[in-house]
């Protein structure tokens, strides 16, 4: 009996635990497909253009960290960052938005025939959703290639050194789908 528990109480916990600790951001991108994406050799990081940051999350620190963040990840990825004439602008941009779930707990049960019907049961329950958004432009033409974000529940980390990791964390997921940069012998910047 005791064998048994060890064999398969283990590793059912390792699964709810790891259930338990997943990633609470929801990240997705979408591209444009007539670009070939694997051109682009260099790049320049800035917050997005007209349009309104976040107090918390768009505050100059926090965009320090985006900003290291993308550096970080798009470096990683064989990009090359350069502040006059790069081939793709990526640009950030972050809000948190107000958000309300309604739940309903409809209180059928087996014994309803003896108690009678019940009524049902609402509930809310209020947070924030916060979103992450990167979107890369050509410089020569303007135009958007990619655009990716994550959003959902972020909660603030419990220590302050660990607010860049976290920033860190989202902006490589978020770029995860980005394809890396490609080595080109013929024309190098």
């Amino acid at each position: 009996m005791k064998n048994r528990i060890v064999k398969w109480g283990l590793p059912i916990l390792t699964i709810v635990f790891l259930a338990g600790c997943s990633k609470s951001l929801q990240v997705s991108y979408d591209y444009d497909s007539s670009v070939n994406l694997r051109q682009f050799k260099t790049f320049r990081v800035e917050a997005e253009k007209g349009m309104a940051q976040d107090p918390l999350l768009g505050s100059d620190l926090n965009k320090r960290r985006l900003t290291d963040a993308v550096t970080q990840v798009m470096e990683a990825k064989g990009y090359k960052m350069v502040e006059r004439d790069p081939d793709i602008v990526v640009r950030y941009m972050t809000d948190v938005k107000d958000r309300q779930q309604i739940r309903s707990n409809n209180n059928y049960s087996p014994y309803w025939w003896w108690y009678g019907p019940m009524p049902n049961n609402y509930s809310t329950y209020n947070y924030q959703e916060s979103r992450f958004i990167l979107n890369i432009y050509q410089e020569e033409t303007s135009r958007m290639v990619w655009q990716g974000w994550a959003s959902g529940n972020v909660k603030a980390p419990s220590k302050k050194e660990d607010r860049g990791e976290v920033m860190l964390n989202i902006i490589a997921d978020i770029l995860r789908s980005f394809p890396q940069a490609t080595l080109d012998t013929y024309s190098r910047k």
